[in-house]
């Protein structure tokens, strides 16, 4: 499980300027707190510059902030994942890989589902 999640923190580190990935990544164990901390930073991060980016381009969706909209939700749902709360966000997670252009990897987001 460690690698799908790294690899989802991968697909949300993208323009977000905590390392995410090190906290999935490091080999010595990161707190859950301190993931969860972290992963709730991200999602704020990602929904709002979702929100800027829709503002500026005046009140449109873009592929920009489709992206930032969609890495905002694999962020929720890797924090519904390690709070036990994962399965109502998977196929949110799942549309988000989508929209991403990582159709091959929507398989990530079943395993962790089926957790």
């Amino acid at each position: 499980m460690k690698n799908k999640l790294i690899r989802l923190a991968e697909l949300i580190q993208e323009d977000f300027s905590e390392n995410l990935i090190a906290a999935f990544r490091s080999s010595e164990k990161q707190s859950l707190a301190r993931r969860l901390a972290i992963t709730s930073d991200a999602i704020a991060f990602h929904q709002s510059r979702s929100e800027e980016l829709w503002l500026k381009a005046g009140s449109k969706r873009t592929a920009e902030e489709k992206h930032a909209a969609a890495r905002a939700e694999l962020a929720a749902f890797v924090f519904a994942y390690l709070t036990g709360d994962v399965r109502e966000y998977a196929e949110s997670a799942r549309e988000a890989m989508r929209t991403l252009g990582r159709q091959g990897e929507i398989d990530i987001v079943k395993s962790l589902a089926e957790c």
